[in-house]
């Protein structure tokens, strides 16, 4: 799968602010494949300019245009391009060490709803206010200027993103979700897990959104589920491919996918192991039964 933060990050080709490790970036699509997979170890915001894209999590399908806004938690998602108009966005990538040290600088200001909805999905949508539509425009006019922004005024810009969330009623949800960037190791592992199982993202790539190196993330990960993460991945992986199968008319191929295989014939192997029937047997079985 593409990191995109460091295929930005590295890539001559998008206009650019970076200071350490915080990145805005005006980014067009480059990619003329209509699904693809992608991931980045640093949470960001999507505010979409022109054109059309969607982001698939393991739950749901979020497609914004023009004019709409999301934040995609750090970890994998699928993406679909559509190639009726060009599209632009302008993206923020936070780091999860910036997130917390803004927090613990403003702590005084951070007022978090004990009853408010709790994320538990990857992409959540952000709800545009006359504040974040300002915000905007003002990276917007950053990237039409000259020369490049003073960089204290530019991590200024950051924590004005950041103290719009935690002070509009609007974006409770999202500022819950930040706010669990200080959970303990374990809660944070696992909900990296069940956000990214079905995505064939590395043992690495699992332990770098985790903050962990791999030995720490398999000795948390065995506390955790009592299982390597190997073992653990298949099954939750066959498990999803079952549901898929079940409630879906997409063909095996697609359900290989969608759960994170490598490819098609390791699926079925595995599959088969497990419900001692192949993808196909299984789901005509079910039609057998209704």
């Amino acid at each position: 799968m593409l990191n995109l933060h460091s295929f930005i990050r590295d890539s001559d080709y998008y206009k650019k602010l970076q200071i350490d490790d915080l990145l805005f970036v005006e980014y067009k699509c480059l990619v003329n494949e209509t699904r693809a997979g992608i991931w980045s170890e640093v949470n960001y915001f999507v505010f979409v300019t022109s054109g059309k894209k969607m982001w698939r999590s393991i739950q749901n399908n979020y497609v914004v245009e023009t004019g709409d806004s999301l934040f995609v938690k750090k970890g994998a998602n699928l993406v679909h391009q559509y190639f009726d108009e060009d599209y632009c966005a302008l993206m923020v990538f936070i780091s999860d060490d910036f997130i917390k040290k803004f927090m613990h600088r403003f702590s005084n200001i951070i007022r978090i709803d004990p009853e408010a909805p709790a994320s538990t999905d990857a992409v959540i949508r952000i709800e545009l206010d006359e504040y974040l539509a300002g915000y905007i425009n003002s990276l917007a006019a950053f990237f039409g200027a000259q020369s490049f922004p003073d960089k204290h005024l530019l991590h200024l810009k950051f924590e004005e993103l950041l103290l719009n969330i935690f002070t509009r009623p609007l974006h409770k949800e999202l500022a819950q979700y930040l706010v669990s960037l200080n959970n303990s190791q374990s809660a944070l592992l696992e909900q990296v897990m069940e956000e990214n199982f079905a995505y064939n993202l590395k043992l690495e790539e699992l332990a770098a959104l985790c903050n962990m190196s791999l030995s720490s993330f398999k000795r948390t990960f065995n506390s955790v589920y009592k299982t390597s993460p190997g073992k653990w991945l298949t099954e939750k992986r066959l498990d999803f491919a079952q549901y898929l199968l079940q409630t879906t008319d997409k063909n095996v191929s697609e359900v290989s996918f969608d759960c994170g295989f490598e490819d098609v014939s390791s699926f079925i192997r595995a599959f088969k192991r497990k419900f001692d029937k192949t993808p196909l047997q299984f789901r005509a079985g079910i039609t057998e039964n209704t």
